[in-house]
């Protein structure tokens, strides 16, 4: 009877440490905050127009427009970009091909302000990056990375030119360009 009365006890004991448990665990959560909020683009200005001239532009262009352009015709702003692609063999093999090869864009920014009539940032981003060419001759998967990673070089570019404007904000004042 004894052995069968602390049986029990122990299994109360048991369940209200789990519950503890439960209950602590749940208070030790209660505080997230997540990292990544989608609010709409998030990004703090209203683009109406976007240039863009040099190498890539259609690709530029569709991650620009789709981060920032606006279909109202209110005075925003317009972004204006001018975008180089520079490509080296980083490593060269016996044959003389290049197995390693750095892909390098620079994109030239200049954001101009219909309200204030003036350039308010002008900034020049440069990013790279490189992929391995395995291929002794043609070879398309070769062509697709090479692709992929000029596509990964724009993107971080254009983040961190969204990243500089978010971080001006409403403190964008026309640029002095004497």
């Amino acid at each position: 009877m004894f052995l069968e009365k602390l049986l029990i006890l122990l299994q109360i004991k048991n369940i209200n440490k789990c519950i503890l448990f439960f209950l602590f665990f749940l208070y030790s959560c209660s505080n997230f905050d997540f990292v990544y909020k989608n609010n709409g683009t998030g990004n703090e200005i209203s683009i109406t127009e976007i240039l863009i001239t040099g190498s890539s532009d259609d690709i530029i262009k569709k991650i620009l427009s789709n981060k920032f352009l606006l279909n109202d015709e209110s005075d925003g702003y317009r972004l204006s970009v001018n975008s180089k692609m520079e490509t080296k063999s980083i490593v060269i093999e016996n044959d003389q091909t290049a197995s390693t090869v750095e892909i390098k864009y620079i994109l030239s920014y200049d954001l101009f302000d219909h309200k204030k009539d003036c350039i308010v940032f002008k900034e020049i981003i440069g990013t790279l990056s490189t992929y391995n060419s395995r291929a002794e001759s043609y070879n398309f998967g070769s062509d697709l990375s090479k692709e992929q990673v000029a596509e990964q070089v724009i993107h971080d570019n254009i983040n961190k030119f969204t990243y500089q404007i978010n971080t001006k904000g409403n403190e964008l004042e026309c640029i002095n360009e004497g």
